[in-house]
């Protein structure tokens, strides 16, 4: 497409790597430069230019579901009080294997609907953060409609970042001052030290979340995509209300092509998290890599009403909008981002964008 993930990836991830994790320790908050080879690894895969972006998302599906006869299941998700959910995921997985067969966001009234399921028996679940409801349904020779309700929230316990879980109180206090070393060395980019004083922290406790996560960090920042998914699934396991986990986990799916699995984890950590601008920012790209434009904007602005600063939200607006083809507004989003940075990695690249954009509505 018309981003490359080298330019938005900036330069060597040793240089950059102060900046980032001076901002990722700051309680929650997760630096997405860490991870914008993943903005556009996605990109790299998109078909063509940008004069043909579709607005469709592939279906996925194994060969052995492919059928003659194909129907279409739809419905509302309105939350326990019978209030419509907008946003909210739906997904229909086939019963056997757990594989997604399609799936779709409910819209302002909290409709959905998804096209072309083959014959067969599925479960419906549509999740809102850490909300979830499912329906088994079976899908014959006609459409499905069906009506999914969320049950009401509890006191979960998951605080966001101001909170401490019980998790991180059963911490020794040895791996919390290994941790805070592991830190400070980072800050300085003495990684081998951080590495260091990090496998110090684990020794003394495995299950220390905020360490996993740290560590897994460090592999996807070294491009160690396996080895620091396992960890930031460790760090969820040991402590499912660290919000940080999911926004790591969900860009290293990203980077995976894990576009499901993603999705999940960055749902899971805005539960925790809602006004986390940088979960709501990895989100889009991996709304973007399935070609839901519309969603993707919707999450884009979200992340730009906590982060109005944050000059690489017009950039990817400026992708999904030329997947819409609305070319005026995908310049105006151009322009603003040359703007903000006229010297950034992406700056170089936006700009022959822009010129061709231009240079295309011209003949038109």
């Amino acid at each position: 497409m018309w981003v490359s993930s080298s330019r938005l990836a900036g330069s060597s991830p040793q240089r950059n790597l102060s900046q980032r994790v001076a901002v990722m320790l700051k309680g929650s908050a997760f630096l997405l430069t860490l991870v914008l080879a993943s903005a556009l690894s996605l990109i790299a895969q998109s078909n063509g230019d940008f004069t043909s972006g579709s607005t469709e998302r592939p279906l996925q599906r194994s060969s052995s579901l492919l059928v003659n006869h194909a129907q279409s299941v739809s419905g509302t998700v309105t939350t326990f009080d019978g209030q419509p959910m907008k946003g909210a995921r739906v997904e229909v997985r086939n019963l056997a294997t757990g594989e997604i067969i399609g799936s779709a966001y409910t819209l302002d009234n909290g409709s959905f609907e998804i096209a072309n399921i083959p014959t067969g028996t599925y479960d419906v679940v549509a999740q809102a953060g850490l909300a979830e409801v499912r329906e088994r349904i079976p899908v014959q020779s006609g459409d499905v409609s069906l009506n999914l309700r969320m049950a009401q929230e509890g006191d979960s316990g998951a605080g966001g970042r101001d909170s401490v879980s019980v998790a991180q109180m059963k911490v020794p206090e040895k791996a919390r001052k290994d941790l805070k070393k592991a830190r400070e060395a980072l800050q300085k980019q003495k990684i081998d030290e951080a590495q260091k004083y990090l496998a110090q922290a684990l020794e003394t406790y495995p299950n220390y979340a905020e360490a996993l996560t740290l560590r897994g960090i460090l592999k996807l920042d070294d491009k160690q995509y396996d080895g620091a998914s396992q960890d930031l699934e460790a760090a969820i396991h040991c402590d499912p209300n660290y919000p940080l986990a999911y926004f790591a986990l969900g860009a290293t799916y990203n980077l995976l092509s894990r576009w499901d699995d993603a999705t999940r984890a960055l749902q899971r950590g805005l539960g925790l998290e809602p006004n986390s601008w940088q979960g709501h920012f990895e989100l889009s790209k991996t709304l973007i890599a399935q070609r839901q434009y519309e969603a993707a904007l919707g999450q884009l602005g979200k992340a730009e009403d906590e982060n109005a600063k944050y000059a690489m939200i017009h950039l990817l607006k400026a992708h999904a909008l030329l997947g819409l083809k609305n070319y005026p507004d995908a310049m105006a989003e151009l322009e603003t981002y040359l703007q903000r940075e006229p010297n950034g990695t992406a700056s170089a690249q936006a700009k022959q964008t822009l010129d061709k954009v231009r240079a295309f509505v011209a003949t038109k």
